[in-house]
């Protein structure tokens, strides 16, 4: 019979049986092995919730077991020397931890001996000798007064920083009526800026003295904003010394918008950090009345109040005046030379200007 021959249904179902076949050709059979089965865990049992504890009985004995922790009593076997060992061993491992950790602390020095509770210093005969000379020879201390100085230093400083931001802020028409009110507000004034003088680099009166000193002495100078008149003092030639309230003798108490010099007067007009108040237009008109033909203006004002110098110059050339010359690279201060180059009448109607006003803080 065929191995893969299908009888007829009609002659019935027969067994088939069909001829083993070997491996690729190596002529064993291919059989698999068996696998091993891991053993199964077992689970714990799980407690039944229900379940009561059993309560001891008052027959059992009650047992424990001593801990060993850090805070453990010492062991009834355990001997003092043990003890040592154990104690010289957390040391030595708590060292090395802090070396580790970058921490080594210093051995403190041994205190010194108490008594009463305090420590108890002992100081060589020379050296109490030496601090009993001192007490004796040194000075009483400073009396109540410097206190009071103190606060009339602080009180003559917020006087003079109210009224220099009065005199920025308006006219030198109503600066004249301040100080006319109160008299004692002029020198006020002036004390709080010598105090300012001295905290500055340079005084810049000091530079137009020497500027002075180099012109003919015939030359007829006219200090519009004078103060206490010391250009007048420094120079030799004659100086007109000008401002609200005269200081000294030799000062015009007059406004400078307005001074009683005849016009074509002065050859040297100074402005000498006076362009306070709000309208320079009428300080420049001035000067040009009492200005001969080609006479000079010297001008020093502090650099944080200009915010254009073309526009200061522009201002300058309307009212009759060509600049000659300008240093604003010295620190704190600018310094100007101009030129009167023709007359301009007092009436001529100008745009006011003025240059930002200089505030001192409190320090």
């Amino acid at each position: 019979m065929q191995p893969f021959a299908v009888p007829a249904w009609e002659d019935g179902a027969e067994i088939m049986h069909f001829k083993t076949t070997n491996s690729a050709g190596n002529g064993v059979a291919a059989t698999k092995k068996p696998k091993k089965k891991k053993p199964k865990k077992e689970k714990p049992k799980k407690r039944d919730k229900t379940a009561k504890a059993k309560k001891p009985k008052a027959t059992d004995k009650f047992t424990y077991r001593q801990g060993g922790g850090p805070l453990a009593p010492p062991s009834r076997n355990s001997s003092p020397s043990d003890d040592d060992e154990d104690d010289d061993m957390d040391d030595g491992i708590r060292a090395m931890h802090k070396v580790r950790l970058g921490r080594i602390e210093k051995q403190r020095p041994p205190t010194q001996a108490t008594k009463g509770g305090k420590k108890e210093v002992k100081l060589k005969p020379e050296l109490v000798q030496a601090a009993v000379e001192a007490m004796e020879t040194a000075p009483s201390p400073a009396p109540a007064t410097s206190l009071a100085s103190k606060l009339q230093t602080e009180l003559l400083g917020g006087r003079f920083r109210y009224i220099n931001e009065q005199l920025y802020s308006v006219t030198s028409r109503k600066a004249e009526a301040l100080f006319r009110k109160d008299a004692s507000a002029f020198e006020a004034y002036h004390a709080g800026y010598r105090q300012q003088v001295e905290k500055w680099p340079l005084n810049p009166l000091n530079r137009i003295i020497k500027t002075i000193k180099k012109i003919p002495k015939t030359a007829i100078i006219g200090d519009f904003g004078c103060g206490e008149g010391k250009l007048a003092e420094s120079v030799p030639n004659k100086v007109y010394s000008m401002d609200l309230v005269a200081a000294k003798g030799d000062i015009i108490a007059c406004n400078i918008t307005d001074t009683p010099l005849q016009a074509q007067s002065l050859d040297v007009a100074v402005y000498c950090l006076s362009l306070m108040g709000t309208d320079l237009n009428d300080f420049f008109l001035e000067a040009n009345r009492v200005l001969k033909l080609h006479g000079n203006v010297y001008i020093a004002e502090i650099q944080s109040r200009f915010e254009d110098v073309r526009q200061f110059v522009r201002c300058l050339s309307a009212c009759g005046f060509d600049m000659v010359k300008k240093d604003v690279a010295v620190n704190y201060f600018y310094f100007f030379q101009f030129k009167k180059m023709r007359h301009v009448p007092k009436t001529t109607k100008l745009k006011p200007f003025s240059l930002k006003p200089c505030l001192y803080r409190k320090r």
